[in-house]
C-alpha cells in the first residue's frame, strides 16, 4: 500500500561532478542546499550576499558583478550606527562607509570569480512580493528593519519576473556560455504576507519559472511541489511551523541528489562522508593507541582523497 504520492522527477543534464563547480543564490532554502554541497565538498558558493527572497535584487548583484560596479559609500545609508546597502543581508555592514564597501566589495569580486568557474547556478525563489525603497524607487533585498514608511510593498507581475529570470540567466551566461541554470521554488511560506497572499506569491513564481523552462533557458527542480505534497504533514516541520525540519530537508536533497548528481561522484561523496564522521568521533579515550591508529588511518584518507580533489579541505 502507498501511503504517499510521489512528485515524478526528471533526471538534470548535465549532471553536477566534482570537476562542476555551484553557486546558489535566494532564499534560505538555498542556504540548506548549499551546506549540503559543501558538507560533500563540491566546490560551492552559498548566498555571497546573504539570504535574499524576490529575483530582482539577486539579477542587480549578478549585473553588478558582471559589470565590475563596486560598491561606494554612494550606495549604502546607515542606522543604529553601522552601514550597510539594501541590495544586500544586514551581515554584509560595518562600522563605517569604508569598512561596509570592502565587506560588500569582497563579495562582489568572490561572486564574480564563482561565475566565470562555475558549471550550475541555482537559484530559490521565495517570494514574488517586493519592497520598493520611496528614496530611489528600487526593489530591495532586506529592509534592515528600516521604519515601514520607508518602502512600498507590491506584487511583482508573472511578465516582470519571467523578464527578470531570463536576464539572470543572460548574464549568468555572459561568464560561462554552458552555464546550467536551475530554478526552484522556496517551500517556506512568507506568513506576513498572509496565508492567501503567500499563495498567490508562488503562483506567480512558478507560473514565471516555467515560462522560461519551457523556453529551454533553464531547467527546474521542484523542492516546493515535494514538499506541499510528498511531505505535507507538520511533522516535517521545525517549531515554528513554517521552516522545514532537518529531516525534511535531508529528504529533499535526497531527490535533489538522485536527480542531479552524476553517479561517478556517489563513491567520493560516501568517503567524504566517511571522513567527516570520523573526525567529528569524539572517543573517551583520546590517548589510547586505538585512538591514535583510528587518527592515523583518516589523515591517510584524506591525504588520499586531496591528492586527487586539492580544493576539498577538512
Amino acid at each position: 500500500m502507498k501511503w504517499r504520492t510521489e512528485v515524478e522527477i526528471p533526471g538534470g543534464t548535465p549532471k553536477i561532478r566534482y570537476t562542476d563547480a555551484i553557486i546558489t543564490l535566494g532564499s534560505c532554502f538555498a542556504d540548506h542546499l548549499g551546506s549540503k554541497l559543501s558538507y560533500y565538498q563540491f566546490p560551492c558558493m552559498g548566498n555571497p550576499f546573504g539570504v535574499i527572497f524576490h529575483p530582482v535584487p539577486m539579477a542587480n548583484l549578478l549585473r553588478r558583478a558582471v559589470e565590475g560596479r563596486s560598491f561606494t559609500p554612494d550606495d549604502l545609508f546607515s542606522t543604529q550606527n553601522r552601514w550597510g546597502s539594501l541590495q544586500a543581508h544586514t551581515s554584509l555592514s560595518g562600522n563605517t562607509p569604508e569598512e561596509a564597501s570592502q565587506v560588500l566589495n569582497r563579495q562582489l569580486d568572490a561572486l564574480g570569480k564563482a561565475l566565470k568557474d562555475s558549471t550550475h547556478l541555482v537559484l530559490t525563489l521565495g517570494t514574488a512580493y517586493g519592497y520598493r525603497n520611496l528614496e530611489n524607487g528600487h526593489l530591495v533585498a532586506n529592509c534592515h528593519k528600516l521604519p515601514g514608511t520607508a518602502f512600498e510593498r507590491e506584487l511583482t507581475p508573472v511578465k516582470n519576473l519571467m523578464a527578470c529570470l531570463e536576464e539572470i540567466c543572460a548574464l549568468a551566461r555572459s561568464f560561462n556560455r554552458e552555464m546550467t541554470c536551475l530554478f526552484t521554488v522556496s517551500p517556506i511560506r512568507h506568513l506576513r504576507d498572509g496565508l492567501v497572499e503567500n499563495q498567490r506569491s508562488k503562483a506567480h513564481l512558478i507560473t514565471a519559472v516555467h515560462q522560461v523552462v519551457d523556453k529551454g533557458l533553464a531547467d527546474y527542480f521542484p523542492s516546493y511541489e515535494i514538499f506541499m505534497d510528498e511531505l505535507r504533514d507538520y511533522r516535517f516541520y521545525d517549531r515554528d511551523l513554517i521552516h522545514p525540519s532537518e529531516q525534511a530537508v535531508d529528504f529533499v536533497w535526497e531527490q535533489f541528489e538522485s536527480a542531479w548528481i552524476h553517479g561517478d561522484a556517489k563513491t567520493v561523496m560516501q568517503e567524504v562522508d566517511a571522513i567527516r564522521r570520523g573526525l567529528a568521533h569524539r572517543p573517551i579515550h583520546q590517548d589510547s593507541a586505538a585512538h591514535r591508529e583510528f587518527r592515523e588511518t583518516l589523515a591517510i584518507r584524506v591525504k588520499r582523497l586531496q591528492e586527487k580533489h586539492p580544493y576539498m579541505s577538512f
